[in-house]
């Protein structure tokens, strides 16, 4: 195993990154983690290389000067969004502060701000009705219930929220997360004593982590 620049000889698994000088920030860039998803081709090779799914990785490394990308993914993490025959291939990739950032062949552009809440998220099962905001009104799967921290008397009822997970609360599921996001419908309370800060369906939560984690971290945004 090579020593990375970051963590010397501590293995940080394969969902890892290298970050090139428009990232690095003098090393401030090591532990961050981004979300990246392939957008498109850099050359005519591989005219479509994405997979459409995304990955979440780990900045442990230093891509120095000459870095043919702005972020340079482990194999593995690149195969998850990408055919690796393509080699380099246009992302957009957002960090924990939940600023999405466009980035092109030659440049980094910032495209908007999505700035997201961090909390954790728990999950409840069938059956969804009657719910708090619906009765018995069948909103489907992708739904979810409020804790107190977002409820407002019932004006959460009726938003929708993008969730994704960001990591485990416990040591029992250590990396829970999918690489997914849900979004999802809030259609009901979960009263004083909520285990989450947000209570999705048990198919929600299932889409962006292992269930059997039953609590992890996520950021979330309307």
């Amino acid at each position: 195993m090579t020593a990375s620049a970051c963590n010397g000889n501590h293995d940080e698994g394969t969902m890892i990154a290298a970050a090139s000088d428009a990232i690095w920030e003098k090393g401030a860039a090591c532990g961050k983690t981004y979300k990246v998803t392939c957008t498109g081709a850099t050359n005519k090779g591989v005219s479509h290389p994405c997979t459409g799914q995304d990955v979440v990785v780990k900045i442990v490394d230093y891509c120095p000067r000459g870095c043919r990308g702005t972020i340079d993914l482990s194999q593995e993490a690149f195969s998850a969004i990408a055919n690796t025959d393509a080699g380099k291939i246009n992302v957009n990739f957002n960090d924990t502060t939940g600023v999405l950032l466009m980035v092109t062949v030659a440049s980094l552009s910032l495209a908007f701000l999505a700035y997201a809440d961090k909390g954790t998220a728990t999950y409840y099962t069938p059956p969804y009705v009657p719910s708090a905001c619906n009765g018995n009104h069948d909103e489907g799967t992708m739904i979810a219930a409020a804790s107190d921290a977002i409820w407002e008397k019932g004006a959460a009822c009726g938003k929708t929220y993008k969730v994704t997970c960001t990591g485990a609360t416990n040591k029992g599921v250590s990396h829970p997360c999918t690489g997914q996001d849900v979004v999802v419908k809030i259609v009901d309370y979960c009263p004083r004593g909520c285990r989450g800060t947000i209570d999705l369906s048990q198919e929600a939560f299932s889409a962006i982590a292992n269930t059997d984690a039953g609590k992890i971290n996520v950021n979330f945004n309307e």
